[in-house]
């Protein structure tokens, strides 16, 4: 397999990844702290002989907040890059975690291999570990979910243990209904459930459209070659068995599930390239109208596609996040 590098070059210095365990899995995770770009510059500007080592690399600007990332299906930390790097010059720390199935925590032939319950138990235990730290620096936490992590958040704010801790929601192209181009046919719906009971573990390939995610051709020449990600994407019976009952779940908003359970006084945005073949938009679409939140709003961005924070063009990106950054600079003072 050819090594193509990442097409971003992060500003701020990358994190190193961390590792802790929780019930059977050893989880990378990775905090990425406020860094100011000024003293960034400045150190490399000033990288010589002559230097004293006392570099005060204390923010100018103060702590906003936090954002917690949950990556989409077969995603890891690596995807995150760009996003945490504007995060981190823009006052805002950020948390992501490999989760159970993927990236470093399941390497090789753990890969896939999660199911419902550890999906929301090993985020409730990331969220306590963050809602503590939080508390402790009396800064807000955001969580945000691209793809299948939108269709995971989008839950949680509905029935996750912490729900009503958390400052705000926010979605990246939710996996609520997938797009007609990607939908599984009739045959195959009617037997997931029953593969997924009978073989959860047993990996089959989801056939990923490259295209579909980008309209970026470096990104996705990257993404084809990239390990552990890349193409074929294998995933197990019961991981992609749950992730679309999940957004089922969302979609058909069964007694009102939605209306009930989201607190109407936590805020929402929801993000959606209009051009997304992956996951269809009407899903969002879907989700804002049943969501009682007194403060809602989907973006909907012509000519984007899937990925539109991890993988599309760099000026795609900087709308997105310049969209991203003034609704939570809106939010941290509420």
């Amino acid at each position: 397999m050819t090594t193509i590098e990442y097409p971003y070059i992060p500003k701020t210095e990358v994190p190193e990844i961390q590792y802790e365990e929780f019930n059977g899995a050893k989880f990378g995770y990775m905090l990425w702290p406020v860094q100011n770009l000024e003293n960034i510059t400045t150190k490399s500007n000033n990288n010589n002989d002559d230097d004293d080592g006392d570099d005060d690399q204390t923010p100018n600007n103060p702590i906003k907040g936090r954002v917690i990332l949950i990556h989409g299906f077969g995603e890891y930390t690596k995807l995150q890059y760009r996003l945490m790097d504007h995060l981190s010059y823009s006052g805002y720390e950020s948390f992501t975690f490999d989760q159970r199935g993927a990236g470093v925590t399941s390497p090789g032939k753990l890969k896939g291999l999660t199911n419902e319950y550890h999906t929301f138990n090993d985020l409730d235990h990331f969220l306590e570990k963050n809602l503590q730290e939080c508390q402790e620096g009396k800064i807000p936490l955001f969580l945000w979910g691209h793809s299948m992590g939108g269709g995971i958040i989008l839950n949680y704010s509905c029935m996750g243990k912490y729900k009503d801790q958390i400052n705000g929601y926010i979605g990246s192209g939710p996996l609520i209904i997938l797009h007609p181009h990607t939908a599984p046919n009739k045959v195959t719906q009617i037997l997931s459930p029953i593969l997924a009971k009978w073989l959860p573990r047993t990996k089959i390939d989801t056939g990923l459209d490259l295209e579909g995610i980008t309209t970026d051709k470096r990104y996705r020449e990257w993404l084809a070659n990239d390990k552990p990600m890349s193409v074929p994407l294998y995933g197990t019976f019961r991981q992609i068995y749950d992730f679309l009952e999940r957004g089922k779940k969302l979609y058909n908003n069964r007694d009102d599930f939605i209306g009930k359970n989201f607190n109407k006084d936590t805020p929402i945005l929801i993000m959606h390239g209009k051009d997304d073949t992956i996951n269809d938009p009407k899903g969002s679409k879907a989700f804002i109208e049943n969501c009682p939140s007194k403060d809602k709003q989907l973006n909907l961005y012509p000519g984007m596609r899937h990925s539109i924070f991890s993988l599309e063009t760099d000026e795609n990106f900087e709308k997105v996040f310049a969209d991203f950054k003034k609704w939570l600079d809106d939010h941290v003072t509420k």
